[in-house]
């Protein structure tokens, strides 16, 4: 290269450093556009999945909100009458919870809740130790005021039915 004389070797290394300070720029605001742009990407992505985790996860919840109201009904149903809506219903039977006329009855009618979700609850028999007073699993002498209830709820995921449950005792607390 080939130096003016009006120029001081000074300015030239000066003019150098310019011109080689604005071709990284360029190339810094690409690498700075690519790094911002894979971030962007990776928050997408990571909000797609926790979206798609979310929506998955919602029939979960309203299973478990049904079974906490299945076992609130049935305490409704024993303080409203033990022997008209508790003590007359059948072990081992399938019922199910409708709500008709301002009151929770038991039936045995197929109904989904939701059009999803079939609540179901089976009563069996409690035995008590004849010393202790204490539910055994066997022997003992069956306690007519006391039941065990298992509340279930199924619905289709997709890939088949998915069931969850819960087992409550429920006794005859106010002897009506």
């Amino acid at each position: 290269m080939k130096f003016s004389s009006n120029f001081s070797k000074k300015e030239m290394v000066k003019q150098v450093k310019n011109r080689a300070g604005k071709g990284m720029s360029l190339v810094e605001i690409v690498v700075g556009a690519a790094i911002i742009m894979t971030a962007v990407v990776s928050l997408l992505g990571i909000f797609g999945g926790l979206t798609n985790l979310s929506i998955r996860n919602t029939p979960r919840v309203q299973a478990a909100m049904l079974l906490d109201e299945g076992a609130e009904v049935l305490r409704l149903m024993r303080d409203a009458g033990w022997h008209s809506k508790i003590g007359n219903l059948a072990n081992g039977t399938t019922y199910r919870l409708l709500w008709q006329n301002s009151a929770w009855t038991s039936t045995t009618t197929a109904t989904l809740v939701d059009g999803k979700f079939d609540r179901t609850f089976v009563l069996s028999a409690v035995n008590r130790d004849a010393t202790t007073y204490d539910i055994v699993t066997s022997g003992g002498s069956v306690d007519t005021g006391t039941r065990k209830a298992t509340i279930s709820v199924a619905w289709n995921d997709g890939s088949g039915t998915t069931t969850k449950s819960v087992q409550m005792y429920i006794y005859d607390t106010f002897s009506n």
